[in-house]
């Protein structure tokens, strides 16, 4: 019973970074129909930030967290308004977005070899390396902090939703772009402040997932694929899609790495056979849509 537990927290630690990468798909494919596959060394540079303002410029995790998120939402405000707007505005394809924002994944992972090199740089959780005990659960601070982390975000992202003008119109955009915008929706503005929560939301998986694993220039393109991967499994069409879905895949990637007798290194095809299976059985995910409001 008690290695269930610990799988359990592994599963919400694992499950809520996949979570989050998939909601950070969510929010830019929403008003855009883009999928942003740059999100993933965004997260990237979330972590390598996160070592220089906390280790090596020695600032407080609560100060050094708002700097390190502006920073990669202002990335992914940039990148909407340099990059998808234009072509956009131009009528062109979303293929011509998605390949214009892997030429931005490109140069990102160039930038972070630049800037910060190869080798992997280590953060320390905020609440120390103590093991933490909460009834039958016992895990690291980090996996804790992970895990109320995501809770709040997600919880943050559906009130937007569900409660507030802006979310509103997030989803009427999704709906029909043209509709929105003869109805006086600021069709830039959404779009910008998509990507920007995007590129935001993916800066903090990887702040949480630096002192995990540490910071490294391969990070991006894994997390990427679980968190698309996750999007697809969960669904796209509701936030509660890309939790369920990051747990979901986390829950298989740790029973299999856990008890199945293959090789550990098989465990990183367990995002794609998902992926591939739902793509199959069923593409739009486990969640259905809500109706139109």
């Amino acid at each position: 019973m008690r290695d269930f537990f610990e799988l359990m927290v592994s599963v919400g630690e694992a499950g809520g970074i996949y979570a989050l990468v998939a909601l950070a798909y969510l929010l830019t494919l929403r008003p855009t129909g883009v999928f942003n596959f740059a999100l993933g060394e965004w997260a990237s540079l979330g972590a390598f930030l996160g070592v220089v303002m906390v280790v090596d410029l020695k600032l407080p995790y609560l100060l050094a967290l708002p700097v390190i998120i502006g920073t990669t939402a202002l990335i992914g405000w940039s990148a909407e308004r340099l990059t998808v707007r234009p072509l956009i505005d131009r009528g062109a394809s979303e293929l011509a977005a998605i390949l214009a924002l892997l030429g931005v994944m490109v140069m990102t992972r160039e930038a972070i070899i630049f800037l910060f090199g190869t080798s992997n740089q280590f953060a320390p959780s905020p609440l120390g390396s103590a093991q933490v005990m909460l009834g039958p659960l016992a895990a690291s601070s980090q996996s804790f902090l992970v895990i109320a982390a995501v809770a709040l975000t997600f919880i943050a992202a559906w009130y937007f939703f569900e409660r507030t003008v802006w979310g509103r119109a997030f989803e009427a955009v999704a709906i029909d772009r043209f509709a929105a915008g003869v109805v006086g929706i600021n069709i830039h503005r959404t779009s910008a402040i998509a990507f920007a929560a995007g590129g935001g939301i993916a800066g903090l998986a990887g702040l949480l997932q630096s002192p995990l694993t540490s910071a490294t220039y391969l990070m991006g393109l894994p997390l990427a694929i679980k968190g698309f991967s996750a999007l697809v499994i969960g669904g796209t069409a509701r936030v509660e899609g890309a939790l369920l879905g990051g747990l979901l895949l986390a829950f298989l990637e740790k029973l299999i790495l856990r008890y199945a007798p293959i090789p550990s290194g098989f465990a990183i095809g367990v995002p794609l056979a998902a992926l591939i299976v739902f793509l199959l059985l069923r593409p739009g995910g486990l969640l259905p849509a809500k109706r139109a409001r």
